[in-house]
């Protein structure tokens, strides 16, 4: 259900999907949301995570969010699980929040609420934990119940009273028409305020250059001293490239959208990454004639090239860098942690890599992750299990059939 809907009316919306997205041109961004809404629903919340990233959220029906709700509920805890019974049924409310954001939230019934939480016996958690009603949650094991390990609770509440029955609807976290919610973050629309400020700004500095031009002041010319070689300059220059869960999901994006032209299909595609990092798209034909091609590429402003292998289009991919990293990891750790979290998405061995190559201070290996048949839901999956590791998204190799993705996905992985 995309909803649920309380005694008093008030609906609760679970999102038909979310995503974090770069808010590189406001023209390219406006774009890509109008042609996801066209797959995920009309209705959208945007939350600003960064100065350059927007998460947001699709449905097809208004309301309200509940997972984010729930979180807004409980202070906005960084990491937290919330599990309330649902009164008269054999079904209960569960929403996860990691590194906060919500990762899961809906109704679920109590015997498939152990399965959705197992994924994190594997990983490194702190989890603000909140029960209520009988849910097969635990602090500590117990028979038929699912528990964590100590490690793994910053705390344990069980609550006195469900809190979904009187749940504050949080303004913003409601749903809108897309229009109207682009329309509130200025994406899209022409910014008069910034025009404005901008020509305050270049008067300002046109008289800030006269003055200084006619008061002429002797330069001072300061030594510049040489800073200490840092043995791991490499190593953050590198990670201070995209996250590859953001670039896999950008192309995710643009996958759905270059399946958009009619007549057309996308054969294979060859991603580099970069910034920007670039899709190289083969077109096979349904019966369109050229000029569609032509016509599509020309309204969104894409790169078309007719070769003699066939024909063409180039979408550029803008993704912002991710910080760079103040720790390294061990290098096994890092192979055992990418293992683990692809078997939940991809089973059997999927992932070769090798030679490590020595670069004093740390190591590094080319990886490659082979993929078939996924949906574009699951290879957004794959994606988000990169997430936060220490890797470098190289380039694709991708085939495309319809809905159905393979290919190898080439990275290196970093560590010591």
């Amino acid at each position: 259900m995309p909803y649920i809907t309380r005694e008093d009316g008030e609906r609760f919306i679970i999102p038909s999907y979310r995503d974090i997205l770069s808010a590189k041109k406001p023209s390219l961004l406006k774009k890509e949301i109008v042609l996801l809404s066209a797959n995920y629903g009309e209705y959208i919340n945007l939350q600003k995570k960064t100065a350059n990233q927007f998460e947001i959220t699709f449905s097809p029906d208004p309301g309200y969010l509940l997972g984010e709700c729930v979180w807004n509920y409980f202070k906005r805890p960084y990491d937290m699980i919330y599990c309330e019974a649902i009164a008269n049924s054999n079904e209960a409310i569960l929403v996860i929040v990691k590194s906060g954001s919500v990762y899961l939230d809906g109704s679920f019934s109590i015997d498939s609420i152990p399965e959705e939480l197992v994924i994190f016996k594997t990983q490194q958690n702190n989890f603000s934990v909140y029960v209520s009603g009988d849910v097969p949650i635990s602090e500590t094991p117990e028979d038929g119940k699912f528990s964590f390990d100590s490690t793994s609770i910053r705390s344990f509440q069980v609550l006195d009273a469900p809190i979904f029955p009187t749940l504050p609807a949080v303004k913003a976290f409601q749903l809108q028409a897309v229009d109207i919610a682009l329309k509130a973050y200025g994406i899209g629309v022409i910014p008069i305020k910034k025009i404005v400020i901008g020509l305050a700004v270049l008067a300002a500095g046109f008289i800030a250059y006269t003055f200084i031009t006619s008061h002429p002041k002797e330069i001072e010319i300061v030594a510049v001293v040489a800073a200490p070689i840092n043995p791991y300059a490499g190593f953050q220059s590198d990670l201070s490239s995209p996250d590859p869960a953001t670039q896999i999901s950008s192309l995710n994006n643009a996958i759905i959208f270059l399946n958009t032209i009619p007549g057309w299909k996308p054969d294979t595609l060859v991603y580099k990454s970069g910034i920007p990092s670039t899709a190289r798209v083969h077109y096979l034909s349904e019966g369109a004639r050229m000029s569609v091609l032509m016509d599509w590429a020309a309204r969104y402003n894409e790169k078309l090239e007719i070769q003699p292998d066939g024909v063409y289009i180039t979408m550029n991919l803008y993704d912002s860098r991710r910080a760079s990293p103040m720790t390294i990891n061990r290098f096994q750790d890092v192979i055992a942690s990418i293992i683990d979290r692809l078997s939940y998405v991809l089973p059997g061995n999927v992932l070769t890599y090798g030679p490590i190559v020595s670069k004093r201070s740390y190591i590094q290996a080319p990886l490659h992750i082979k993929i078939t048949s996924l949906s574009p839901f699951e290879f957004d999956l794959i994606g988000k299990s990169l997430a936060n590791l220490p890797l470098v998204l190289n380039d694709m190799q991708i085939s495309l059939d319809n809905s159905s993705i393979s290919g190898t996905i080439n990275l290196t992985a970093l560590g010591n």
